[in-house]
């Protein structure tokens, strides 16, 4: 077999990814493709806000929006999405990212020096996430409706002040019991406030942004380095162009809260080629291959002795498409190792192997049960994770 730990020579060990495209471990593996684009971008140089506002522009007519800015991560495009919220209505808004910087002591104010600003955001409280944090980055303050039990739309009613409320914020939480969006929406809208939809682990296939979008959400952050493909320091912000102009003034290169948050030249024209490979891609086929793979997988895991396996679906956030697939692990009764032991184990070997072990991941059917994508395998990684599990469960 070619050898496949690139990371050998730095004395690390590379890590069999047999979880999804998860942050800790890199995101995604983006397509040679990529890295050309990214390779040709570097043999000279640009300005970089004219180079935002023309991936920006590739980003929104391709996703259905009308502007939308390349962020450092989804992270980012929350942060800048909450401080565009907060400076509505304010003298910012007469300024324009490709004119020159005169705009830096508006932006300073933020997080620290709010005053006349709104700044509170209201949440859902049976959907918060740690991602909330963004509105607390960008010196918002987070408000709580309803509980952690249930959300009535007269909650999220209740939680708005005419002076304070900035936005409505809300995560895209698929397997949970959560108010409809477009009530959400309709809330926020009725009390003359955006909404900004954290929809980041979420760009499954294309119809996604599209559909979030025509329900009337105002901000809507991606993922750059999940199931689009890209970097996994990449993000998207769509949404409202008067909106998505406020964040490009917050952005980097100008000295607003976003400075820190960089994109290379080469990084955002990266993730343009990403979206474009992205918008090239037949979804169904797509998910159907890797479905093949997960059934095939699904099989081989179900001959180990003590091991019983199925194949499960991760939600999408638009009803009736194909989700990415899972093949699953329960443990037998008379199994004498409990799961998280199997979990730990796999992640102790050599190579490490990391799976997900419910209820850590979004997979509603999936509680009680390590799960196993088959999506970013190299060769030999499957047999290598059933010599793994096999040689567990018989000693």
């Amino acid at each position: 077999m070619k050898e496949q730990d690139p990371y050998k020579g730095f004395g690390l060990r590379r890590v069999i990814n047999a979880s999804t495209s998860l942050t800790r471990l890199g995101g995604s593996m983006p397509s040679p493709e990529v890295f050309r684009a990214m390779e040709e971008a570097s043999r000279a140089f640009t300005r970089i806000p004219p180079l935002q506002s023309w991936a920006g522009r590739r980003l929104a007519e391709a996703l259905g929006a009308e502007a939308g800015l390349p962020t450092a991560s989804a992270e980012s495009a929350l942060i800048l999405a909450v401080a565009a919220c907060m400076m509505k209505g304010t003298e910012l808004e007469r300024y324009d990212p490709l004119q020159p910087q005169a705009w830096t002591h508006i932006i300073q104010r933020i997080p620290m020096h709010t005053e006349g600003l709104r700044t509170e955001f209201i949440v859902l409280g049976n959907s918060r996430s740690e991602y909330d944090y963004a509105i607390e980055c960008a010196g918002g303050r987070i408000i709580e409706a309803g509980s952690k039990d249930e959300v009535t739309v007269n909650d999220l009613r209740g939680a708005f002040a005419q002076d304070m409320t900035a936005a409505y914020y809300y995560t895209v939480q698929t397997p949970r019991k959560q108010i409809p969006l477009k009530d959400v929406i309709k809330t926020a809208h009725d009390n003359g406030v955006p909404i900004i939809v954290d929809a980041a682990p979420n760009l499954t296939h294309k119809r996604v942004p599209r559909e979030l979008l025509r329900e009337g959400a105002d901000l809507v952050a991606f993922s750059g380095g999940k199931q689009l493909g890209g970097l996994n320091c990449t993000g998207i912000l769509l949404g409202r162009r008067d909106l998505v102009k406020l964040a490009h003034l917050q952005s980097y290169p100008f000295d607003g809260i976003g400075r820190g948050a960089k994109m290379s030249r080469e990084t955002i024209v990266g993730l343009v080629k990403s979206l474009e490979l992205f918008m090239e891609r037949d979804d169904e086929a797509y998910y159907k291959a890797l479905e093949a793979k997960t059934l095939d997988f699904a099989r081989r895991l179900n001959e180990i002795p003590g091991i019983r396996s199925g194949v499960t679906y991760e939600p999408t956030a638009v009803k009736g498409l194909m989700g990415p697939s899972y093949a699953y692990i329960e443990l037998k009764d008379e199994s004498k190792i409990t799961l998280r032991r199997l979990h730990e184990l796999l992640l102790e070997g050599d190579p490490p192997i990391e799976t997900l072990y419910e209820p850590f991941f979004v997979i509603p059917d999936a509680a009680g049960r390590i799960t196993l994508k088959a999506e970013y395998l190299l060769e030999g990684d499957e047999q290598i994770i059933i010599e793994r599990i096999r040689h567990i469960m018989t000693n």
